[in-house]
């Protein structure tokens, strides 16, 4: 639907009052939330970075508390073990400790660890401050802790506080006639977790191999583990919680052997950004609402003052498209509308007189025009009956054994063009004016063999060639009056070589969207004036010529809802062109309307070969 002037005026005021002010509003916007955004991801970083160096420190505290736990083991009285000898003869001289179960609480709670072993050399748990009741256990993972530095470990206090992930080290104690690991460290708890974010913003949790959460920033209400979690799969990403998006980084813990033992979780929540973009939304509707409604009263104000002369144009020339002159009844005052009303009614009244002057003139132009046009569509079945007779003739006097064949062959000729004349004259006899085509599905191909026939023999000695597309099939179109434009093309054609000689090719192709026929000659082409003018009626560059072929075959092709074209060819010579569209194109109305005659230096279409 087309707007109009007003409705357009107002439009364009509308898009010059909001696009701007909403352009830089939400350049506000993104700039504010892409830095908030950025915020909240420096914080969730700090935060990670922060439980790398807590991880660190721990660990250093660690193993420095583990080795003050040996020291104290070696060397100090209250732990210092007492020399025995096995029964036996030749046995060796081994260490004892008395109240063995004891030493690791004493030891743990005296370096002030949150875990201790003390392992044989085998691995059996000889004394455990942290889980009693692990003593007599084999836990031979806890041997392959390295001695210089701590690695995660996933352990299970039962009785007790159940599964909890752990940083411990190893410590390696020799004495005669036997070795003992101390194995100790810290709980990653959650105070180790919330000293990670002390303004509580960052929210944490400790997860398992297997996803279970181990312990939380804040206990009593963690941050929930979406459905389907699976080591890696947040990494770098972002999760809803509560219908709240939050930016979520994740660490990978591993053992001592390299294997996953548990991940750091961290998520900042994105409620205030929401909660800021939605003010700032709200503030950009504001902006642009209360920008629109001031542009459409000035546009209502500018609008009507603009379209309301113009609309009054558009009535008058209204009353001149209805072919009526009389004067309007406005009062012819100053002012644009009273100029315009004047100049209208001057305007009018010489309308009126030249009107009546052409109407006498088209009378007798229409009368020549038709008389010009009944002659040419009658000459035109002539020239191929006098080819006819010519090559008789020319048969009998050459070659009399083949006269019989083609005597029946030109009479058939002559029956044809004959009984095409006598319909040219009803046609013209009933409607005063070209006969309208009546299409129908007709082979193109044929009709194009048909018309060649006439031409095998012509004054020019010219060579008639055709290289027509097997794969076109059935076009929709009249056939006597496609017959009629390939015959004009070929008489022009042929008549191009007169004085040179030379070979005419019409070429047939199928299209997507319909037919193309060619009619090339190798003559000397045409002239950039005849070309611009080629399609125009009388318009002819033989003596004696009527000037009514190619117009009578543009409006043909115009009738079939076709297109037409000429120019010169690069090589050299002239070539025509003629565009048939199928079944479904849109039809063209009478006198071609919806059709289109494009020539050389045309702005629809540049000239180029195929």
């Amino acid at each position: 639907m087309r707007l109009g002037l007003r409705a357009r005026i107002t439009a364009l005021l509308l898009v010059l009052s909001i696009a701007p002010p909403g352009a830089v509003v939400w350049f506000i916007r993104e700039r504010v939330m892409a830095l908030v955004r950025a915020e909240d991801v420096r914080r969730i970083e700090d935060a990670l970075a922060e439980f790398g160096a807590a991880i660190q420190r721990e660990g250093e505290d660690a193993t420095q508390a583990l080795a003050t736990a040996g020291s104290l083991l070696e060397d100090d009285p209250r732990y210092r073990a007492a020399p025995a000898t096995r029964p036996g003869r030749g046995a060796p001289v081994v260490f004892f400790f008395p109240g063995l179960a004891d030493v690791a609480p004493r030891l743990m709670d005296e370096v002030g660890l949150d875990c201790l072993s003390i392992l044989d050399a085998t691995g059996v748990v000889v004394s455990s401050g942290h889980a009693p009741a692990s003593v007599g256990r084999i836990e031979r993972d806890k041997l392959l802790l390295s001695v210089t530095g701590s690695s995660f470990l996933e352990e299970n206090i039962t009785p007790g506080i159940g599964r909890v992930l752990t940083l411990q080290s190893r410590r390696t104690i020799e004495f005669p006639g036997g070795t003992l690991h101390l194995v100790g460290g810290r709980f990653l708890d959650s105070t180790l977790l919330r000293r990670l974010s002390p303004a509580g913003t960052v929210q944490a949790v400790l997860l398992d191999r297997d996803g279970t959460i181990l312990t939380a920033s804040d206990p009593k209400n963690p941050l929930p583990v979406p459905a389907g979690w699976s080591p890696g799969s947040l990494d770098g990403g972002g999760m809803r919680v509560r219908g709240v998006p939050h930016i979520v980084r994740t660490i990978r813990l591993h053992d001592q052997k390299g294997e996953d033992v548990g991940t750091l979780l961290a998520a900042v929540s994105q409620e205030r950004l929401q909660a800021l973009s939605s003010s700032l939304s709200l503030v950009a509707l504001v902006v642009v609402v209360t920008g629109a409604l001031g542009s459409l009263v000035v546009a209502l104000v500018l609008a009507r003052g603009v379209t309301g002369p113009l609309r009054r144009l558009e009535e008058m020339t209204g009353r001149i498209a209805e072919e009526r002159y009389e004067p309007l009844e406005d009062a012819e005052g100053p002012g644009e509308v009273g100029a315009l009303v004047a100049s209208f009614n001057r305007m009018a009244r010489s309308l009126a007189d030249s009107r009546e002057r052409l109407r006498q003139t088209e009378r007798l132009a229409a009368a020549e025009e038709v008389a010009r046009r009944v002659a040419h569509e009658i000459k035109n079945p002539l020239s191929p009956i006098l080819l006819t007779l010519e090559g008789l003739v020319r048969t009998r006097r050459l070659r009399p054994g083949e006269f019989d064949a083609a005597f029946d062959e030109a009479v058939r000729t002559i029956q044809e063009e004959i009984h095409r004349m006598r319909g040219i004259l009803e046609d013209f006899g009933r409607f005063g004016r070209l006969p309208l085509p009546h299409p129908r599905p007709a082979d193109l191909n044929d009709l194009v063999r048909g018309v060649l026939r006439l031409y095998s023999e012509n004054s020019a000695g010219a060579g008639i060639a055709a290289d027509l597309d097997p794969a076109l099939g059935a076009v929709l179109i009249d056939p006597d009056r496609m017959s009629e434009v390939i015959n004009n093309l070929l008489v022009n054609a042929v008549q191009a070589l007169q004085e040179t000689g030379g070979t005419v090719t019409v070429i047939t192709k199928a299209l997507e969207d319909g037919a193309e026929l060619r009619v090339r000659d190798t003559g000397p082409g045409m002239s950039e004036a005849v070309l611009r003018r080629l399609f125009e009626p009388y318009v002819s560059t033989r003596p004696g010529g009527g000037g009514l072929g190619l117009a009578i075959a543009r409006r043909i092709v115009l009738d079939h809802g076709g297109r037409i074209e000429a120019g010169n060819r690069p090589e050299g010579g002239a070539e025509v062109r003629v565009f048939i569209p199928s079944a479904t194109a849109p039809p063209a109305g009478p006198a071609g309307r919806g059709a289109e005659v494009v020539t050389p230096g045309s702005k629809e279409e540049a000239w180029g070969p195929s």
